[in-house]
């Protein structure tokens, strides 16, 4: 893995991981300016940047994060926001319970294991980028059914050397993960962000409140997925600081 840092190693700390077969910078360079008075680390998680050797798992990943925390930040983060893939790792970690993590954000978090549909969805999402890669188009009804309606955010926010190893590790990880039963200890305030228009984030954030039910669980209208971050990311940093000012 890698990190990259701005700001003032002093201020209160924020780290962000981006979501599957995009970048940390793609997601969330429109929003750092905005951050100024935050210490923000992105991490890029392997295989989604030039800097990093291809994913091997994203559990490996999860341990290189907390293990940062523990050397960088003497094992303390006032905020630790996740998007899609980056929001099911947030999970994880908070779950693990092995770092202190005052405050929790969650965008679009996947958290619903898809059972026998687990390796059909990962085929077609393998066919999906590399049709993508080549230049070809996707139906746009299957685009506006997985992603929500008229929303391009994913394309747009696509890693172009993503390989097909990567996405099939990620996919192994994410379509059969176990939120952990002591994720129920987490002692953090948690926020959870969806678009209207998405439909697994909504059953992500209903399993959820099984373990936390003081989530805080807010619906974003007219939002697919990554939508609100791509296309209205100055609105996106403006509410996620209200969180942290809280």
């Amino acid at each position: 893995m890698n990190f990259l840092c701005f700001g003032d190693k002093n201020k209160k700390s924020i780290l962000f991981i981006h979501g599957m077969a995009s970048t940390a910078m793609l997601c969330y360079e429109p929003i750092l300016k905005r951050l100024s008075d935050y210490y923000v680390i992105l991490a890029e998680v392997d295989g989604h940047s030039e800097r990093t050797g291809e994913l091997v798992s994203l559990e490996k990943d999860c341990d290189e994060i907390e293990d940062y925390i523990m050397d960088h930040l003497s094992g303390n983060l006032y905020c630790l926001s996740g998007f899609s893939m980056g929001a099911t790792m947030v999970v994880e970690i908070i779950g693990r319970g092995n770092v202190n993590v005052a405050k929790t954000h969650l965008d679009a978090a996947f958290l619903t294991k898809m059972g026998l549909l687990a390796k059909p969805y990962e085929y077609i999402f393998c066919k999906a980028i590399k049709r993508i890669q080549s230049g070809k188009a996707i139906p746009k009804f299957m685009m506006d059914a997985v992603m929500g309606k008229d929303n391009n955010s994913i394309i747009e926010m696509l890693y172009p050397n993503i390989t097909s190893i990567t996405i099939k590790n990620a996919c192994e990880f994410v379509y059969r993960y176990n939120v952990p039963k002591n994720i129920k200890s987490y002692k953090g305030t948690v926020l959870f962000w969806r678009g209207s228009n998405e439909k697994y984030p909504g059953k992500s954030v209903t399993l959820l409140k099984k373990y936390l039910p003081a989530i805080i669980d807010i619906e974003i209208e007219h939002m697919g997925h990554g939508q609100y971050l791509h296309e209205h990311s100055d609105e996106y940093a403006g509410k996620l600081i209200e969180y942290l000012q809280s």
